[in-house]
């Protein structure tokens, strides 16, 4: 398999603790069952020298305090880059998948037959908290035959990706900033995918690839205080505008972000792409959207 697989885990110093570690190697299990063999790198930070990964298993990096998720997932890209690997399954530590549409076939064969994933560049799961996945899907009767991609939303984050080794196929490497979203100084996961398409790669979400969140109720930085946080978040994208206002990122009249322009300039991701299943899947029970039953004022 010309793949390799990268964690990247923070263990905070509150009551989340466990839960994270638990979250951690709940996905490294997945990670062994998805991908058997599988060279996987974790970034573990925070991290006791009791709680670290087997590293007669794992290939760790581990450092006593936490380095920032752009630095962190950059120490993978580092190697990655350099490598013969073709693809990288690059994740948080707090997400899986959901058990739909046949995922692990998808991943296996982008995994086993990179050629036939040779027009696109990065691919993430959909985030099923802001997508009405089943209803979408349901509707479009070529997901049983084929995979479809669409844009990735450039205001979503990507706490699940696959991305092609660009060094090897491009000659060029691309990087995550060293910004820290949580101190208002811009999203590193945004900026990431802005850096990537201004290159001229493409980034797609895989319709029938569902994110499953290991997450929590708090957040391990602003537990929850959730005013904070959300404060935070929008300095954030206040930033990105500022800093990418050359480019098209801009507020418009409403005050909302418009990502029009830069779309325009960079983005050359075809609206919709289908790509041939090896097997084509059905469509189970907890795969159909329920219908909304009708008021009986109704009749």
């Amino acid at each position: 398999m010309s793949i390799m697989i990268g964690q990247i885990s923070y263990l905070p110093n509150n009551e989340l603790r466990t839960k994270r570690l638990t979250a951690s190697r709940t996905q490294l299990e997945w990670f062994n069952n998805l991908l058997p063999n599988t060279k996987t790198m974790v970034v573990a930070q925070a991290y006791t020298s009791d709680e670290l990964p087997d590293k007669n298993k794992y290939d760790v990096l581990a450092y006593d305090e936490p380095i920032g998720a752009g630095p962190a997932r950059n120490k993978v890209l580092e190697y990655f880059y350099q490598s013969d690997y073709d693809w990288l399954l690059l994740c948080d530590d707090d997400t899986t998948a959901y058990d739909y549409y046949n995922y692990q076939d998808f991943i296996r064969d982008v995994a086993e037959n990179p050629d036939k994933f040779d027009d696109i560049d990065a691919i993430s799961a959909v985030e099923p908290e802001y997508y009405p996945y089943k209803k979408l899907n349901f509707q479009d009767k070529n997901n049983l035959t084929h995979y479809k991609f669409e844009p990735r939303v450039l205001n979503s984050g990507s706490a699940t990706s696959l991305i092609r080794n660009i060094k090897k196929y491009h000659g060029t490497e691309v990087y995550y900033p060293n910004v820290d979203a949580n101190k208002g100084e811009g999203r590193e996961d945004i900026e990431f995918l802005i850096a990537w398409l201004m290159k001229g790669y493409t980034w797609y979400t895989m319709q029938t690839w569902i994110r499953k969140s290991l997450c929590f109720d708090q957040s391990s930085i602003f537990g929850g205080d959730t005013k904070v946080r959300d404060s935070i978040l929008m300095h954030d994208l206040d930033v990105l505008c500022e800093r990418y206002a050359d480019v098209g990122i801009t507020r418009n009249v409403h005050n909302k972000i418009t990502w029009s322009e830069f779309n325009k300039r960079y983005n050359h991701c075809f609206k919709v792409k289908y790509t041939l299943r090896r097997t084509p899947i059905e469509y189970t029970e907890k795969e159909i959207p329920k219908e909304k039953p009708i008021p009986n004022a109704l009749f």
